[in-house]
């Protein structure tokens, strides 16, 4: 018989391994509390919008916390407290937790992490704009008077840290069912 909780210890301690790989000066992992570690610190260092005005932030700390049911439950992502406010973001919620829109327990942190920091730029291909599906429908007007204008969407160009340089870059298309490229 499978042991559950050997594979659950297993899966965080390969998920800590893939962090720490990408942990660096674009995006800092620092984990929380003992292994198999089940909170990081999330340090993004990329410039974000997080008022209408629009006003800006170079950094933005968040938690990344794993529930007891992952991976089949998805791990909540929020910014921290002394981060506030949230990116003023259609998938940021006002209260400062992040909008994933899908999750599937194949998906590693790292990649979560990676479509975290892909909406802290202002991505338009990791952006869900439309005022029905919004985590925070203020700022859908804001997005769609400043799509395309560089520096406000995206706010930041910065390349983002992948695990291993060898393995092919993966795209997810902005559709209504995701669509993935491999280049």
């Amino acid at each position: 018989m499978v042991d559950q909780r050997a594979l659950r210890q297993r899966r965080l301690q390969n998920e800590y391994d893939e962090l720490m790989k990408i942990s660096g000066n674009v995006i800092k992992i620092e984990p929380l509390g003992n292994a198999p570690y089940e909170k990081y610190r999330v340090t993004f260092y990329l410039r974000t919008v997080i008022s209408p005005v629009p006003a800006f932030r170079e950094k933005t700390v968040c938690i990344l916390t794993i529930p007891a049911g992952y991976p089949d439950v998805v791990p909540k992502m929020a910014v921290d407290s002394s981060s506030m406010p949230q990116p003023w973001h259609p998938n940021w919620y006002k209260s400062g937790t992040w909008c994933f829109g899908y999750w599937t327990k194949e998906e590693s942190l790292a990649n979560y992490i990676y479509r975290c920091a892909k909406t802290i730029q202002f991505d338009e291909e990791f952006t869900d704009a439309k005022i029905d599906a919004a985590a925070n429908k203020e700022a859908v007007p804001f997005w769609n008077a400043n799509r395309g204008k560089l520096g406000i969407i995206p706010s930041d160009t910065k390349r983002l840290p992948v695990s291993d340089a060898d393995v092919p870059t993966i795209k997810i298309l902005k559709t209504q069912k995701p669509k993935i490229t491999i280049k």
